[in-house]
């Protein structure tokens, strides 16, 4: 069951993806990049994006539907369970 469990763990390739506000909104797409330069703007840091509030947003102007989207993003991203993907990174 080791060897197993080893084997699985070697063949998982975990990518450093350095991830800054214009990465993560291409990322979860939907429209919702359109507002990377206001974000950029009036946030400034990535860091300042993953714990801001909805009331932040709302007062940037960014729709209901896309702010949902941000925060729901947001959480996955903190806690693990989401990572924009590298394909769309080196994209852009």
């Amino acid at each position: 069951m080791n060897e197993n469990i080893r084997n699985v763990c070697e063949s998982v390739i975990v990518l450093a993806v350095k991830v800054g506000i214009p990465e993560f909104l291409n990322g979860i797409g939907k429209g919702v990049e359109a507002h990377t330069a206001k974000l950029e703007s009036e946030i400034g840091d990535f860091q300042k994006l993953l714990v801001a509030r909805t009331l932040k947003l709302k007062k940037m102007g960014i729709p209901c539907q896309h702010r949902k989207l941000i925060l729901n993003y947001a959480h996955k991203y903190r806690v693990g369970l989401w990572r924009p993907r590298d394909d769309l990174v080196k994209a852009k």
